[in-house]
């Protein structure tokens, strides 16, 4: 039984305290899979506290969708999915070739203008700072520093603008992939790796627009008209299927 001074702590203190143990207890490798939780009076004498304070705890848990409650049942733990992409499978996205580029392109425009739209619907103060930051950092990059990593946090800052963590994983897994579509395209064309055009600056700018004025149908035809001439700045050719994605 796990010792807890009941008498002293604050309820508030003692759920934060039992909300603590019990994340602890679910990170075991026991719980990945899921499962069903033991019964709440026999998890409060566990944890020496009483129902109520248990419930507070639980009730965290399933905010944030680590357990889920079954009417006339009990509380399931959610099986845990890691998102880590295998080192192999990445490995076998490596850009080698045009066609290569040309569908990691085509996967940005589809997962992108999705995640300019989520974002500008949830319009929301903290993620459009972090944009505005990021697009300043662009525009002050220093002459010889490449602006690849200022363009990519732009684009990563809506990513987390959407609160959906897939879009930023997403993004995150095929960084370098969209990395070496970049740098290689520009040795190609001669252009320096820290050269900002000024098309980009006034897409990103629409871009911000639409998400600041919270217009989900303008951020993603924004971000599908920056996506369009990102792939003929760096392929010199339009791609296949960019169309204006429906909801």
């Amino acid at each position: 039984m796990i010792e807890t001074n009941q008498q002293t702590r604050p309820v508030g203190d003692l759920s934060s305290h039992v909300l603590a143990q019990l994340q602890e207890m679910l990170e075991s490798p026991s719980w990945y899979g899921g499962g069903r939780l033991p019964p709440e009076a026999e998890l409060a004498r566990q944890f020496g506290v009483s129902r109520p304070v248990l419930r507070k705890a639980l009730a965290h848990l399933r905010e944030s969708g680590r357990i889920i409650s079954r009417r006339g049942s009990a509380n399931f733990v959610q099986p845990k999915a890691e998102a880590v992409a295998k080192a192999s499978d990445v490995r076998s996205l490596s850009i080698r070739t045009v066609f290569d580029m040309k569908r990691c392109m085509r996967f940005r425009q589809i997962v992108e203008c999705a995640a300019a739209a989520d974002a500008a619907r949830r319009r929301d103060p903290a993620g459009i700072a972090r944009i505005e930051e990021a697009q300043s950092r662009m525009l002050s990059s220093p002459a010889g520093e490449s602006i690849f990593e200022a363009d990519f946090a732009f684009h990563m800052a809506i990513a987390a603008a959407t609160d959906n963590p897939y879009f930023t994983f997403a993004l995150a897994t095929i960084r370098d992939q969209i990395r070496l579509t970049v740098e290689f395209t520009r040795k190609l064309q001669g252009r320096p790796a820290d050269q900002v055009a000024p098309r980009v600056v006034d897409e990103h700018g629409a871009i911000l627009a639409a998400i600041r004025a919270g217009d989900p149908d303008a951020a993603r035809k924004a971000m599908q008209v920056h996506m369009r001439q990102t792939a003929m700045r760096l392929l010199a050719e339009e791609l296949d299927g960019f169309s204006v994605l429906e909801d």
